[in-house]
């Protein structure tokens, strides 16, 4: 039996279960359609359905969907039509057409004559609530259902965990590039540009904004502003930045030092963060509560606050102060896997209920233990924000000539993809660079 079709015996068992607590028959899933701005007939980026990709390894094809009737062969309504102003998204071969009965559409309303009154008791997947209306479903996106399959969205199967093995493999081909373009002097337009090239995908095939930020920039989480001039200095770069396979995700941030900077205090303070690092990584084991991780991972950007004099007090008073997270504001990590960020982070008891959220770190998107097969990222980092310094700027615990110091330097992080696999972790990302090493 091949990967994609234990993914597919287990993906049925998830939905059976899930169709029977909705109390369905079935469930119709959307792909999705491309949307358009305020009177403007310049469609945006599409972004499928994960809820249609998990079934199938379909990842252009709008307008389409997946039905699912419990113990009954999936059905896949592909929709084509002839078009003279736009090239049709090819379908891609694969052992995926042996596992699904085809049906060509032309129009999404055609579904409704295809599958007739099986609708009356069917839920729909999707955000296109009004077509939802139109084919006469009135259980749209339910709870019970959603909620079920979101939790179990996290464990992943062997097929999950290889495509984002390639994923990884992808995106740390193209980190490569972009590390050498940095160390050649490259805009940063220019580093995101070699980027893409090293993998040769366009801007809109990439699974979020690529993050390419030189020197202060660093400090700005998500940024992806891309100055096409080229920094007097380059000082660092922090790089955060993925691709796609299947439709599965990689998630990385690596960060670098100028080399005219290599003896700046601010490099020690990155080498010594990547030992952090290292044994953070260390700390990850089967059943490990995540939150404590995350905790962990304070406790340690804490230590080197304090060990380098950018607070003036000690690594415990630095936690207990919540000093940390004036410089690492995120959480530590997420699932990933059809989504960059995947879901169901906190839902507990096979989705019944969602866990407590600790009123420390409203920004960390995960607090499940670490369980077999599921896949989480790890990204602590310290960043010289000044909106948030400015928050404490009378506060004499901060050492302020030793925060304007390295505040040029932006920030830094390290990020990689964790797999839980057969009780131990595997690093997808780290894994990928060594392979190319």
């Amino acid at each position: 039996m091949t990967l994609y079709t234990q993914h597919l015996e287990q993906l049925r068992t998830t939905f059976n279960e899930g169709l029977k607590r909705a109390n369905v028959d079935g469930v119709l899933i959307y792909a999705g359609e491309q949307k358009y701005p305020f009177q403007d007939d310049n469609g945006q980026r599409v972004n499928i359905n994960p809820y249609f990709k998990y079934w199938l390894p379909l990842t252009s094809q709008v307008k389409s969907f997946v039905y699912y009737e419990a113990n009954e062969k999936p059905r896949l309504f592909l929709y084509q039509i002839s078009d003279y102003w736009h090239a049709q998204p090819e379908t891609p071969p694969g052992e995926w057409q042996e596992h699904f009965d085809l049906t060509i559409i032309s129009d999404p309303l055609e579904v409704s004559k295809h599958l007739n009154q099986r609708l009356s008791n069917t839920a729909f997947i999707g955000e296109e609530t009004e077509l939802a209306t139109e084919l006469g479903i009135n259980n749209v996106n339910p709870s019970a259902l959603l909620n079920y399959i979101n939790y179990q969205r996290a464990y992943k199967s062997a097929y999950e965990i290889n495509n984002m093995r390639n994923a990884n493999q992808l995106s740390a081909k193209a980190h490569l590039a972009a590390k050498t373009a940095f160390y050649n002097g490259a805009s940063e337009l220019e580093i995101h540009q070699a980027y893409l090239a090293a993998i040769n995908i366009r801007e809109s095939e990439l699974p979020y904004n690529n993050i390419i930020a030189l020197n202060q920039h660093g400090a700005i989480l998500h940024y992806d502003h891309y100055q096409t001039t080229k920094p007097t200095h380059f000082k660092s770069f922090l790089i955060d930045a993925g691709a796609s396979f299947n439709g599965y995700h990689a998630d990385i941030s690596r960060t670098y030092i100028g080399e005219q900077y290599a003896n700046h205090e601010f490099s020690e303070l990155y080498q010594a963060y990547q030992q952090e690092y290292a044994e953070l990584l260390g700390e990850i084991s089967l059943d490990k509560s995540y939150l404590a991780f995350h905790d962990s991972s304070h406790r340690r950007m804490a230590k080197l606050l304090s060990q380098f004099g950018l607070l003036n007090c000690s690594a415990e008073k630095a936690y207990e102060h919540g000093y940390s997270r004036v410089f690492f504001p995120c959480g530590t990590g997420h699932y990933i896997g059809l989504q960059v960020h995947d879901i169901g982070g906190y839902l507990s008891e096979n989705g019944l209920n969602e866990s407590v959220r600790d009123p420390r770190y409203p920004f960390l998107r995960l607090n499940r233990p670490m369980e077999n097969n599921v896949v989480f990222t790890v990204e602590p980092g310290i960043y010289f924000i000044d909106m948030l310094l400015e928050q404490h700027k009378d506060n004499p615990d901060f050492n302020w000539s030793r925060i304007n110091h390295f505040k040029s330097f932006g920030g830094f992080r390290m990020e990689d993809s964790i797999a839980m696999v057969n009780g131990k972790p595997e690093n997808l990302s780290q894994q990928a660079f060594d392979e190319l090493a």
